[in-house]
């Protein structure tokens, strides 16, 4: 095994660890394009999700304050579903950091680079 090489190992164990943090088993390996890219994606989806429900849930006792009950059932069930929605791909996004960190620091130790694609988790 070249030097090069010998200094580019990446333990799989550890960028998969440090992706508790979405992008940062990305940055452990030396990707930081990819680093930012799960991390804003994943934090932007869960803190967007944050940020709907907040407002969604003053809104909703706003307007049955009003009385507009039937308006604020239907905002209601719609909020429900894109809740749902931003929670589940802020995580689909967040496994899929920790999928790529592992697998690019197996490719950096085996070969010395990793591959420039993004990978996803899937089922």
């Amino acid at each position: 095994m070249s030097a090069v090489a010998s200094a580019r190992r990446r333990d799989w164990r550890i960028a998969a660890a440090l992706s508790i943090i979405p992008g940062a088993g990305q940055l452990y390996n030396g990707q930081a394009a990819k680093a930012r890219y799960y991390f804003l994606w994943a934090v932007g989806c869960l803190g967007a999700d944050v940020l709907f429900f907040l407002g969604g849930s003053a809104l909703g006792r706003q307007w049955i304050a009003d009385g507009r009950l039937i308006l604020a059932m239907i905002f209601g069930m719609i909020a429900i579903v894109v809740f749902i929605g931003l929670l589940v791909y802020g995580l689909f996004i967040w496994g899929s950091a920790a999928v790529d960190a592992t697998a690019g620091a197996r490719e950096i130790s085996l070969s010395g680079e990793a591959s420039p694609l993004l990978r996803y988790f899937h089922l």
